[in-house]
Parts: C-alpha cells; structure tokens; sequence
C-alpha cells in the first residue's frame, strides 16, 4: 500500500514539472511575440514619420514654377526634420532615430519633356503658326527662284554702283546729272520718271532708316550685307523643309520656349503664356528666348535674331514689289534713267542692263523696309506678311517669328538651353528624394517623385 501512494506522488510532481516547462515557454514566446509587435509598430510609426517629411518637402514645390512653366519641383530651401520631430512626438517618442534625407533627384531634360506635354494636354498649342511657316517657306522659294543673287553680285562688281550711290546719296539733284548727260539722253516721260526717283531716294536715304540699332548696316554701293542676307534665306529655307512642323511634341516645344521665357520685349508690354509678368521672375530683361534660339547671350543673341528676321522680311518685302507689275514698272523706269545717265556720264565705259539696277533698288528697298519692320516687332507691334485687297490677311509679331525660328533648333538643345534658365531664375530644383531612419531593428527608406514624372506621390 505504502509503494503505490509513493507511485502517485512521482506522478504528480512530474506533470507539474512538465506544465512549468511549457508555461515558461508559453511565457517566452508571448514576450517574443510583444516585443515583436513593439518593434513593428516602432518600426511603423518612424516609417509614417520619414514620409509624412517627405511628403511635406514634396508638398514645398515652387507654386510660381508650376503656373508659369507647368512643372512640379521643389529646391533645398523646403528641406528640414520638422514634420519627422513632431510626428514622432505625435505617437509619444520624445526622441526617435536620426533621419537621413538623401537621393535627390534634379529636374532632367526627361522631365521637363514631361511637363510640356502635360502642360499642353489642356492648352492649344498655336499650331496656326504652321500657316506662316508655309507662307514664308513658299516665299523663300519663289524668292530664290528669281536668281536675286546674281543680279546683286553684278550690280554690286560694275562700277555703276558707284555712279548709283552717288546719284541717291550725293547732295546734287538728278536734274544736275541729266545737265551733266547733255542731249545723249532719249528717255519718254522724264518728268515722271525724276518724281520716282526722288520717292525711291527718300525711302533710301540712310538718315531716316538708321538701322543701326539692329546691328544691320545698309550700304548702296556694297551689298555684301544683302548677299549675306540673300545666301542665309537658302539654308533657312533648307532648314525649314527639314523641320517637321506637323511633330507635335515638337511643335509643343517650340512654342513652349518661344512663348514662355522672357526675351528682348519691354516687360511692361509682355507676360508669359498665362499671364505672369517676367518682372515677377526676374527684376531685369532677359534674352532668354532668344538664347534657346541661337545659343548666343547678350547682344550677341539679339543681334543673331536681327539677322534672322532681316533674312525673312527682306524675302518678304522683295517678293510683294517685285511681283507686283505695277511697282516694278515704276523701279523700271528710274532704273532706265539712272542707266542712261550712267552710259553718258562715264562717256559708254560703263553699261548695265536697267533690270539689273531694278533687282537692286527693289533689294535695297525691301532691305529698308525689312529693318523698319523689325523695329516695329521689337516695340511689340505686328507686321503684315500676307495683305489681300488692303485687308491684312496674315500678321506676325516678334514671338510669332521666334517660334518659326524655333522649329530648326533640335528639342535636345532648347531643352538643355531652358534647363541652365530656369536654374538661374530658381536655383537647383529637384523632383523627388530619398528618406531613411535606422531604427536599429530595420532600415526605414521611403522615396518619392511626383506622379508628373512617372513617380508615386
């Protein structure tokens, strides 16, 4: 009896010992388990912390760039840890591991593309410029179809260009020469064909056309700058046939940087496309647009956007007067007396074909009136490019000619050209980051980018 009692009490204290050893591991596991949970929700909480900063820096993005060029960036200056600080102090840690902000990434010729694109997904993008494109594309064609050049280097090699300057520019009348001529002359209709030339001579005299301003001279004698300009409406109008005007990214770029960025125009008379004076970006003018276009800085560039609508507005000029039947019959007959009186002055040494000095008095003047054109344009007025029964059909302004221009500028270099403006106007801008915190269990990273460029915000 004493040997079974025994029995029972070893077998009691061994599924005591047996219950103790699984409640402890009970117990082990569950502290396990709770210390698991803190360290998740620790970890949680410094992760909600780190992108609620980061949000926040995201959220600084500069407004002024966004409403004027369309793209979200932000610069070092919305860079802090104060969201962090007060969001852990929010789930009761007065203290919480040091936050690193890093990976920032700058604003690329990728992502600009982007916000031009966007940027346009809800504005027009002016494609009724192509219409003066493919005027003046037709007009450089007709234009150099008339073999001008020739003509001009004739002109220009006789010396009846010096008997022709010194007719419109000398301080004798044309009667003198006509005296001079004696009886050898034999012209119909003198007395009108004299009232013509002094029209002609006024248009001509330097004095009240000073180009001087556009950094443009205009000599009668030496047309080497008409040349200059004749020969450059050759490769512009090459350059347009290459430049697919119907592109549209292309066509959106175009216009983005013609229209969007200061140039030479007072500021008072110009904005940005929605409105925003350029004085609210920078104190003084900027040659921004004209920098995008030529590369050039300063006068430099304005004087190459000069040459440029010199270029295109003398083929314009030249082409309506000498077209025009009516105006050249005119020319031709000044031209027929400036001739005669040459072949008698010079007593039958020098002989030029009237239509030759036709060719260059039509130039000279189409010149003239190119450089006043361009001076109205650069007063922010428009010009007329196309005018049907004295109603002005097409007109143009300085922007309007910058964005044709633009289209034979490759998207790579505007981009890159627009990106060193935008920098110096707003400093370094970037379009997301990085943010990291140890929390000494696990490394806590969030990263961001605005959902313009691709990213998650």
């Amino acid at each position: 009896m004493r040997k079974r009692i025994k029995w029972r009490r070893n077998r009691y204290g061994a599924s005591s010992v047996f219950l103790g050893i699984v409640l402890s591991s009970v117990i082990l596991i569950e502290c396990t388990f709770l210390t698991f949970v803190w360290e998740l929700d620790y970890c949680i909480k410094v992760n909600n912390a780190v992108d609620a900063q980061v949000e926040s820096i995201m959220c600084e993005y500069n407004r002024q760039l966004f409403d004027v060029y369309g793209i979200y960036a932000f610069t070092m200056n919305a860079v802090d840890d104060d969201v962090y600080n007060k969001a852990l102090l929010a789930c009761g840690f007065t203290e919480g591991p040091e936050l690193n902000l890093g990976g920032y990434r700058k604003i690329d010729r990728k992502a600009l593309r982007d916000a031009i694109n966007v940027y346009y997904s809800y504005r027009g993008s002016g494609i009724a410029i192509i219409q003066i494109a493919d005027v003046f594309s037709s007009v450089i064609e007709e234009f150099l179809k008339t073999d001008v050049l020739k003509s001009i280097k004739e002109y220009t090699s006789s010396p009846a260009a010096g008997y022709v300057t010194e007719l419109i520019q000398g301080s004798e009348k044309i009667s003198s020469w006509i005296e001079k001529a004696g009886k050898t002359l034999n012209i119909d209709d003198l007395e009108s064909g004299i009232k013509l030339f002094d029209q002609i001579r006024n248009k001509l005299n330097l004095k009240d056309n000073d180009l001087e301003d556009l950094s443009f001279g205009i000599g009668i004698k030496d047309l080497k700058p008409a040349i200059k300009l004749i020969e450059g409406l050759s490769e512009l109008h090459e350059s347009l046939g290459k430049s697919d005007f119907k592109l549209v990214t292309h066509l959106c770029e175009a216009n983005y940087f013609s229209y969007n960025f200061d140039c030479c125009l007072k500021q008072e008379i110009d904005a940005s496309i929605n409105g925003t004076a350029f004085s609210a970006i920078h104190e003084k003018n900027k040659d921004d647009a004209e920098y995008i276009l030529t590369g050039l800085t300063g006068n430099k560039s304005i004087a190459a956007v000069n040459f440029l609508l010199m270029q295109a507005l003398t083929g314009s000029n030249f082409l309506k007067d000498y077209l025009d039947k009516d105006f050249r019959a005119k020319v031709d007959v000044v031209s027929k007396i400036l001739s005669a009186i040459i072949a008698a002055v010079s007593e039958g040494t020098v002989d030029i074909d009237y239509r030759i000095i036709t060719v260059a008095l039509i130039v000279l003047l189409a010149t003239v009136k190119a450089g006043k054109d361009v001076i109205a344009l650069r007063k922010g007025e428009r010009v007329t490019l196309v005018k049907v029964k004295d109603k002005d059909l097409i007109t143009a302004g300085y922007r309007d000619f910058i964005f044709l221009f633009m289209h034979v500028v490759p998207d790579e270099t505007m981009e890159n050209r627009a990106l060193t403006i935008l920098k110096r106007d707003y400093g370094e801008l970037y379009t997301g980051l990085t943010g990291t915190a140890d929390t000494g269990f696990k490394k806590m990273t969030v990263s961001r980018s605005y959902a313009l460029y691709g990213g998650m915000t």
